[in-house]
This record gives C-alpha cells, sequence and structure tokens, in this order.
C-alpha cells in the first residue's frame, strides 16, 4: 500500500533503517492518518541525526554522481551493517549501545539510494590500507569484501583501489566526497565537496576549490588499479587473509 517492499517495512520497524520522509508520507496516506507519521518522522529525525549529518543524507539523494576517496574505512555507502556498527564503536568518548544502533541505522538508510530505481553514479577509490585493516574480525571483513565484490558488479557502482606499492598519493590520505547534480535553466546546482572531521563536517562550494578536490580525485583515479584488478585484490584478502 505504501509503494515500499516488505524487507524494507521490516527493516524501519526492527530500527534497522531510518524512516524517510516520503516513506512517513505514503504510510499516513496509506492509513489516512492525516500527517500523524509524517510528525514522527520530524522527531525520529531531529532525535537520531546529527544536524550536519542530516544535511549529506539529504544531499546525497538528490546527487546523481558521488564521488568518494577513503584511506582509512571502508566507505559508508558501501558498509555492511556488522562492519558499520564496530567502525561506529571505536567511537570516543564512546558511545552507548542505542546511539551506536542509531548510527548503524543511519548508515544504512543513506545506503537506500543505491537501491531506488534512478540511483547516483558511485565512483569510490578506497587505498589497499583500508583492506588491510581488520575491523570486527576476519568473518565481519570476509562479509565486507563479498559485499564489495557484489556491489562493483552493480553497472552504476566503480570501485578502484590504490595499491600500497603506489607509495604516497596526491591527498595524502584526507578522506573526501564530491557530489554532483542535475542542473535547469532556471535552477542550475553546481558541484560540491564534503570533507567529514571527527565530530563535525564541511561542505565546499565555491567552484575554484571544489575544482581542486576534482583535480585531486583525477589524479587518484590514475594511481588506482582498474575496476578488475581491483577486484582481483579484494577476491585475494577475502580468500586468503580472511579465512
Amino acid at each position: 500500500m505504501a509503494g515500499y517492499a516488505p524487507s524494507t517495512v521490516a527493516a524501519i520497524e526492527s530500527q534497522h533503517l531510518l524512516p524517510s520522509e516520503d516513506f512517513a508520507k505514503n504510510i499516513d496516506k496509506a492509513f489516512d492518518t492525516d500527517g500523524h507519521f509524517e510528525r514522527l518522522q520530524l522527531l525520529v529525525d531531529a532525535t537520531c541525526v546529527l544536524p550536519w549529518f542530516r544535511d549529506l543524507v539529504e544531499t546525497e539523494r538528490k546527487a546523481v554522481s558521488i564521488q568518494t576517496y577513503e584511506s582509512y574505512v571502508i566507505p559508508g555507502l558501501l558498509q555492511t551493517e556488522d562492519y558499520a556498527r564496530h567502525a561506529v564503536s571505536a567511537t570516543r568518548p564512546r558511545l552507548s549501545d542505542e546511539e551506536i544502533q542509531r548510527a548503524v541505522a543511519l548508515r544504512m538508510t543513506r545506503q537506500e539510494i543505491l537501491n531506488q530505481e534512478s540511483p547516483p553514479r558511485l565512483w569510490a577509490i578506497i587505498d589497499e590500507s583500508v583492506l588491510r585493516r581488520e575491523v570486527g574480525g576476519k568473518e565481519v571483513m570476509r562479509d565486507q569484501c563479498d559485499h564489495l565484490l557484489t556491489m562493483g558488479q552493480r553497472p552504476h557502482i566503480a570501485i578502484q583501489i590504490i595499491p600500497d606499492t603506489r607509495g604516497v598519493t596526491c591527498s595524502y590520505g584526507r578522506d573526501f566526497m564530491i557530489l554532483t547534480f542535475n542542473s535547469t535553466n532556471k535552477k542550475p546546482r553546481p558541484p560540491m565537496a564534503y570533507i567529514e572531521d571527527m565530530r563535525t563536517a564541511r561542505y565546499v562550494r565555491e567552484q575554484d576549490e571544489v575544482g581542486v578536490y576534482s583535480t585531486a580525485f583525477d589524479y587518484l583515479r590514475s594511481s588506482a588499479i582498474d575496476d578488475q584488478q581491483s577486484a582481483d585484490l579484494i577476491r585475494g584478502y577475502r580468500d586468503e587473509r580472511y579465512v
């Protein structure tokens, strides 16, 4: 009735996903509840999501292309639930179990954009050291490698690895993301860069500075091995290191 798969509804009911505004509106329409669920969704959003991270979720939903570089962990859009839980658990001061669950649910909710009818193009460049860093144990890492291999087969997703043998790269391990949007004559929307810190984040909208990040991404891409070679490297870690 709401236009969502039963698995998605079950994930929201069990707190593995956070409800989106569209989900709440559709539920209100299905049950004729006069905005009740939409008001609840606003409350959930306000209490579960940091303001700067809420902006990222909404921005990603509007993007047609996402380019991301990570040097320390698997990009959030490609993390498994178990990997995300162990990554979030490393936060200091330590989070409560409830806070960890909310953070993991939010990361899983972000990934919904990759399953929508017209998903954004995702280009992820990852340092090899990310694959070598054992997060949550061998089983978690093996599942994470499997997930990367599966996601990398989708036509709108490219995953490339920069081998350790390439040495120092132009970003010196500083993570960033570039988001591109559809523009119309009436409402042009230029690309922006997103840089996340330990407890906050910064959006770069000045186009000369965004251009610096775009150039850096091009150089990182030239340092990375191609999609098939990257998949072979991921498969090697899965089958040889995480058995």
